[in-house]
């Protein structure tokens, strides 16, 4: 105990306030964009914690489901889980706000070795988000959720870690502020790295305005932090990214034009490649300089429609020929919802149903304070898709497939384990099979759960057993009017 005591003191990291830095020449703060109670931040200690063998110890529901910790995460903040060598690493919130990572073998009965990278406060939006260097080092990016009224005494800062070997996660680098930022007194929120090469990363965040920002680092320089989109005005989009084919240097983006609660919306996608932005088909959108743009000069992939409702971006990735895929649902805030599926065929932009989200908002609301389960692409895989769907009070994680590149599709089989309340999966790959990852329990608010994440390992592609549901979903491709003129602004809620 003594040598434990010893390692937590040694590794103990504090760091204190620091203003982000903007652009050069950055305009004013707009009114928009300023924290209500804008003042001076507290020191906001970080502490490196190593937890000894046996912390975790698996779940008996199945051979296949590993119990991983006890937190949660948000939808906006990836990769939520990674693979280097044998182990899938993953991050999440406690509920007494520690920043935690753990690695895990799919299926392997020892437990989930993890470590604690700081404190940022119990809120779903704090989860750390992953990513390999080229060099097998873990990164771990992570924030306090930051907003007009958030974080209570916390700097708002976005920091970022890396591990001292790779793959180890007991030995990490003192935790560094990400320098750069737009304009804006609201923070640091969902941090979105991805590797292009070797020495350069695009990393992407909520910055201080509330809207789709990023910077690039090359080598251990941080570039200027640039907006990418602004939505109509007093608006903020929510967005999703993921990396093109390997080693192609491209991103895929998809986004709303605004928070579904504020205001309608539709779904739009860029991609970024070579400091620009471009459509599905090629087309340039705007450089560096020209930032940010306009939501809608994206691809409009979902323009809103009165009859389906609003949008709700839930997952972006490549269908592995380079093009860019997209999970949303439309209906927010009504009494029911569906998941949509949306394809670049190479020509146009198909749209197609997926299901229902839920069977009745009775049920929904008795599940837990979200607005659907969520959903997630495979990533080997752009044919199936794992989604949180809520039947009989409960958010069962299920396996859908398309045996027709969208057109039509099946429910394979239930996920998450008999009796549990799962939502907002996440998914990746090691050595061909597909390990799927979910929040499971009760949330109350993004501040309030009791929570658990839970893994499930599937076998290689082939090995699923035949759909259960003997009548496929037959939904021809959705389409929709053009997008009517944004209503007025309102007031925006912290979230």
């Amino acid at each position: 105990m003594a040598v434990v005591v010893a390692l937590l003191a040694a590794v103990l990291v504090v760091v204190g306030p620091r203003a982000a830095t903007p652009e050069a020449g950055a305009a004013a703060v707009p009114p928009d964009c300023l924290r209500a109670n804008a003042g001076p931040n507290s020191t906001q200690a970080l502490r490196t914690e190593v937890s000894p063998d046996g912390v975790v110890v698996p779940e008996r529901v199945s051979l296949a489901t590993q119990r991983i910790g006890l937190g949660a995460w948000s939808y906006f903040g990836d990769q939520r889980s990674v693979v280097f060598g044998p182990w899938i690493y993953t991050g999440w919130i406690t509920t007494t706000g520690l920043v935690r990572v753990g690695r895990f073998k799919p299926g392997a009965a020892k437990p989930v070795q993890t470590v604690t990278l700081g404190r940022t406060g119990s809120d779903d939006h704090n989860n750390p988000s992953l990513m390999v260097t080229s060099k097998g080092r873990i990164a771990a990016f992570f924030s306090p959720h930051s907003g007009r009224y958030l974080p209570h005494g916390t700097a708002a800062q976005l920091y970022y870690r890396f591990t001292e070997k790779p793959g180890a996660i007991k030995d990490w680098t003192p935790a560094k502020p990400l320098p750069v930022n737009a304009p804006g007194q609201l923070g640091f929120t969902y941090p979105n790295p991805i590797g292009l090469s070797a020495d350069k990363t695009f990393l992407a965040w909520r910055g201080g305005c509330w809207k789709p920002t990023f910077a690039l680092r090359e080598g251990t320089t941080w570039g200027p932090a640039r907006e990418i989109v602004q939505g109509p005005s007093g608006q903020r989009p929510y967005a999703k990214y993921a990396a093109g084919l390997p080693g192609s240097g491209v991103v895929h983006m998809c986004y709303t034009e605004s928070h579904p609660k504020q205001s309608r919306t539709g779904i739009h996608c860029l991609e970024y490649k070579d400091r620009r932005f471009s459509k599905a088909d090629g087309t340039r959108v705007a450089g560096l300089s020209e930032l940010p743009i306009p939501a809608a000069n994206g691809d409009s992939v979902y323009p809103y429609d009165p009859k389906l409702g609003k949008a709700w971006v839930m997952d972006v990735g490549d269908d592995g020929q380079g093009r860019p895929v997209v999970l949303f649902s439309v209906g927010y805030y009504r009494t029911w919802q569906r998941f949509m599926y949306g394809r670049w065929t190479g020509t146009r932009w198909q749209v197609t149903e997926i299901t229902p989200a839920f069977s009745d908002n009775k049920q929904r609301h008795t599940a837990g304070l979200f607005e659907t389960g969520g959903m997630t692409l495979d990533p080997q895989d752009p044919g199936t898709v794992y989604l949180g769907r809520v039947i009989d009070h409960r958010a069962k994680v299920e396996k859908w497939v398309t045996p027709d590149q969208g057109l039509t599709w099946q429910r394979a089989q239930r996920i998450s384990p008999t009796g549990q309340n799962c939502f907002r999966p996440t998914a990746t790959v090691l050595k061909g099979g597909t390990t799927v990852l979910m929040v499971c329990g009760t949330l109350r608010s993004w501040t309030s759960f009791d929570t658990k994440i839970l893994a499930v390992t599937l076998g290689p592609p082939g090995s699923t057993p035949p759909p259960a549901d003997p009548t496929p979903n037959r939904n021809p491709p959705v389409t929709t009017p053009a997008v009517p003129s944004a209503p007025a602004a309102s007031p925006t809620p912290v979230g």
